[in-house]
């Protein structure tokens, strides 16, 4: 059994782009933070514009309920179809009829044994478009994935005193040096915004 205190297992190699009929695109980000405090930042979409890689979002993380996300030069509108606190959010999104293209979009907020948290950021597409945006995918723009992650994580860790909190101190027992682990780039051009969200 792993003892509570041992290290998060290491972050996968991310963004990829699975070899599927359905591309899906995934970034992986250790926060230094309780599940519920990152909860807090991702589900407050009125200030989205202030750290994320849109520039406006509307909404309440209530299934059933239907975002408005911006960024420059797109608006969508994605339903919530999971919104478990401090658990998971998940919304879909669709280009025109479901049949041409379909985007699912899912964040899992999971508690590593040093009082991190992981979160994973997922999307799979599907639809007849699906083709026509492959290549799309494959290039250095899904690196929005994992400038989305940092920015979320950059956010929650100055409202949680610095990123000193659960996890650090569960560190600081083990040892004086003790750092938590991150991940993800910062490329917010139109192109990685384009990649990093649409649901």
């Amino acid at each position: 059994m792993d003892h509570p205190l041992a290290e998060p297992p290491p972050l996968p190699h991310q963004p990829e782009v699975e070899s599927t009929r359905k591309p899906v695109l995934t970034a992986v980000t250790d926060i230094d933070a309780a599940p519920q405090a990152v909860w807090d930042v991702l589900t407050d979409f009125a200030a989205y514009g202030e750290w994320s890689t849109f520039s406006a979002a509307e909404g309440t993380a209530q299934v059933g309920n239907r975002l408005t996300m911006r960024m420059p030069g797109m608006t969508f509108r994605p339903t919530v179809t999971v919104a478990t606190p401090g658990q998971e959010l998940r919304w879909v999104g669709t280009l025109g009829l479901k049949q041409l293209f379909h985007g699912q979009h899912s964040f899992v907020l999971s508690p590593n044994h040093d009082g991190t948290t992981r979160l994973t950021n997922h999307e799979e597409f599907s639809g007849a478009l699906v083709t026509l945006i492959r290549p799309f995918l494959r290039t250095p723009k899904k690196d929005g994935y994992a400038a989305f992650n940092t920015g979320l994580k950059q956010r929650v860790e100055v409202r949680t005193d610095g990123g000193h909190g659960a996890g650090s101190a569960a560190r600081g027992r083990r040892s004086p040096s003790g750092a938590g682990r991150a991940s993800g780039s910062g490329a917010r051009g139109r192109g990685a915004q384009l990649a990093a969200c649409r649901g």
